[in-house]
């Protein structure tokens, strides 16, 4: 009885080594909890000749290749050409 006794107090990893990992400063998912500040928006509806520089002649939104625009401009590019649709600022379709 003793012998085990003994074994149960051994330490199976070296004093020296830390089974922990250290805690970072900021805990939980990479890139959440860091919400910058709104600055509005990247592109208003109403700027109609701005919006037409990335609409094809059949009026279709460019592609992020070929406009150049990050994700989240061509989000804002999306949303800004919906609403100047819907208000007539801009046509459906290509003459």
């Amino acid at each position: 009885m003793e012998e085990v006794e003994q074994m149960t107090d051994v330490a199976l990893v070296p004093e020296d080594q830390d089974t922990h990992r250290p805690l970072s400063k900021d805990p939980g998912f990479p890139g959440r909890g860091r919400r910058r500040e709104w600055n509005g928006p990247l592109i208003d509806y109403k700027e109609v000749e701005l919006i037409r520089k990335f609409l094809t002649t059949s009026s279709k939104l460019m592609s992020r290749k070929r406009a150049g625009t990050s994700t989240q401009e061509q989000r804002a590019l999306k949303l800004a050409v919906k609403r100047a649709r819907f208000l007539a600022l801009i046509p459906f379709s290509g003459t």
